[in-house]
């Protein structure tokens, strides 16, 4: 079972039932929408642009909220709001374990798919 600070599947095994392919192919789409939205945090940090890099905090949190990572929610949570009021102090660390725990739950991901495979 994945560690549910990580990865928590409760809510879409209840939205999906028995679809475990539907899951896993899900998860998989969250984590390249995360890729897609990290480069975007880097673009943003690398031109100090405090709004670009909100929004694509704001779209790591949606889509890691939508499958349940949790930390990954959080931390994108966190750079959201400090981005928001136009703050990029400690955004480069924040993005960094935003990784780190993407990390994590890619590992939960591979081992869900392995699971159900």
């Amino acid at each position: 079972m994945p560690d549910k600070d990580v990865l928590d599947l409760t809510r879409l095994e209840e939205a999906f039932e028995d679809d475990v392919t539907g899951i896993a192919d899900l998860l998989e789409m969250a984590l390249e929408t995360g890729k897609k939205h990290r480069r975007a945090i880097e673009a943003g940090l690398a031109a100090g642009d405090a709004t670009a890099v909100a929004r694509a905090a704001h779209g790591i949190k949606g889509s890691a909220g939508n499958i349940g990572a949790n930390v990954v929610y959080r931390l994108a949570a966190e750079l959201d709001e400090r981005a928001r009021t136009g703050s990029l102090e400690g955004a480069h660390e924040r993005a960094g374990a935003i990784d780190a725990a993407y990390a994590r739950v890619a590992e939960e991901v591979r081992a869900y798919r392995a699971r159900v495979s």
